[in-house]
């Protein structure tokens, strides 16, 4: 089974319809993230169910929800950005730029280069030994 993650601009609307066989309560849980993008940078959020409206049309509380008739129909839906959650309700992590990931990364080969090229050169050193070493044995 193949996963998709979903990235959802905040003000962006959703729909997810389904073929609902039986009614009853069932969990329809999305994984991914709310797409926030801000003049010092881009952020993201987890998606949470009170993101959503549910089949019923009010906010979800938890995934899990009562579906009330069988058939095709909206399980879960957003509209334009509604429901709001508060910000501050939401943990937000601040997603690298490519301009600051390929810096980091030309620092590290930059580092391990350095650190690479200070290594002296122990070959001489091998060679002289194990011609001593032939020597030593050779004369036994």
């Amino acid at each position: 089974m193949t996963m998709t993650m979903l990235m959802l601009d905040e003000d962006e609307g959703f729909s997810l319809m389904a073929n609902v066989v039986s009614p009853g309560y069932q969990s329809v849980v999305l994984k991914g993230y709310l797409v926030s993008r801000r003049s010092d940078g881009t952020y993201i959020a987890s998606l949470i169910p009170q993101l959503f409206y549910g089949a019923d049309g009010t906010q979800l509380a938890t995934w899990r929800q009562n579906i009330p008739v069988a058939g095709e129909q909206v399980l879960l839906r957003r509209e334009a950005g509604e429901p709001k959650v508060p910000r501050e309700e939401l943990y937000w992590r601040r997603v690298p730029s490519k301009e600051e990931v390929l810096g980091a990364a030309e620092e590290v080969v930059g580092q391990a280069v350095t650190e690479a090229l200070a290594v002296p050169d122990l070959r001489p050193l091998l060679i002289v030994g194990a011609v001593f070493l032939l020597l030593f044995f050779g004369r036994r």
